[in-house]
């Protein structure tokens, strides 16, 4: 089974709107500064939006980690356990803004 992320990748029509409106960009992995957790646990972007956040993969394994997003200012949050929770959750507040 291809993993989500890919399938989404290569989606031109799917990667688009959650561009715009979602501002969640697969092209924006990389984060301004250093980020980490206090458990030491590693971090792997994967996404970003227009004002410097990133979203991370919290720890080992794959897109079922947790998802952190990190701001550019220095705060950061759990938004989602998994890319397929995050996705509805970006799909829904899309719907929403769109509405």
């Amino acid at each position: 089974m291809k993993p989500l992320i890919t399938a989404v990748y290569q989606q031109d029509e799917a990667t688009g709107f959650l561009a715009w409106p979602g501002d969640f960009d697969l092209d924006r992995g990389d984060h301004v500064e250093e980020v980490h957790l206090a458990s030491g646990a590693t971090l792997e972007g994967f996404a970003g939006d227009g004002a410097g956040g990133t979203f991370f993969f919290c720890g080992e394994g794959g897109e079922e980690r947790p998802v952190l997003y990190a701001d550019s200012e220095g705060c950061a949050a759990l938004v989602a356990i998994g890319l397929p929770v995050l996705l509805r959750l970006l799909l829904v507040l899309q719907s929403e803004i769109i509405a």
